[in-house]
C-alpha cells in the first residue's frame, strides 16, 4: 500500500457518524426511495469501539428474495470499503417484520434499542 492509499483510507476511516448515516441512507434510497433503515446494536446505544460493525435493518414495502437483498448488500458494500467500516444488513419485507419476525429477538432487540435514520 502506497502513502497515498493510506492516506486515503485514514481519512475515509476519520469520517463522522453522521456522514456514513447520511451516505447509508442516501445508497439504501436509490434502491428503494420508501425502504424504512433503522441501526441498531452498538452504534446505536453508544457503546461502540472503533472496530464496531453497523448493525443496520432495512425494511421494505415489498416482499424480499435474495436477489432482492444483494441489491442492498452490494450497493452498502462500496459504502463499507470507501470508509473501511464493516456493516451487518438485514433486509425484510415491512409485513414480514410487523408479523412473523415480531416474536424473535432481533425485533425485540431492535424495538429496543433502534434509532430511525
Amino acid at each position: 500500500m502506497t502513502k497515498k492509499d493510506k492516506k486515503i483510507r485514514f481519512e475515509a476511516m476519520k469520517a463522522t457518524k453522521e456522514e456514513i448515516l447520511s451516505r447509508i441512507k442516501r445508497s439504501v434510497n436509490e434502491i428503494d426511495p420508501q425502504s424504512e433503515i433503522i441501526l441498531f446494536g452498538s452504534k446505536a446505544r453508544g457503546d461502540d469501539r472503533d472496530d464496531s460493525d453497523w448493525d443496520l435493518l432495512i425494511l421494505i414495502p415489498s416482499q424480499v428474495d435474495i436477489t432482492v437483498e444483494q441489491k442492498f448488500r452490494h450497493k452498502l458494500f462500496e459504502l463499507e470499503l470507501e470508509y473501511g467500516q464493516a456493516f451487518s444488513t438485514f433486509v425484510y419485507s415491512r409485513s414480514d417484520w410487523d408479523n412473523k419476525l415480531r416474536i424473535t429477538p432481533l425485533y425485540k432487540n431492535v424495538e429496543r434499542e433502534g434509532i430511525r435514520i
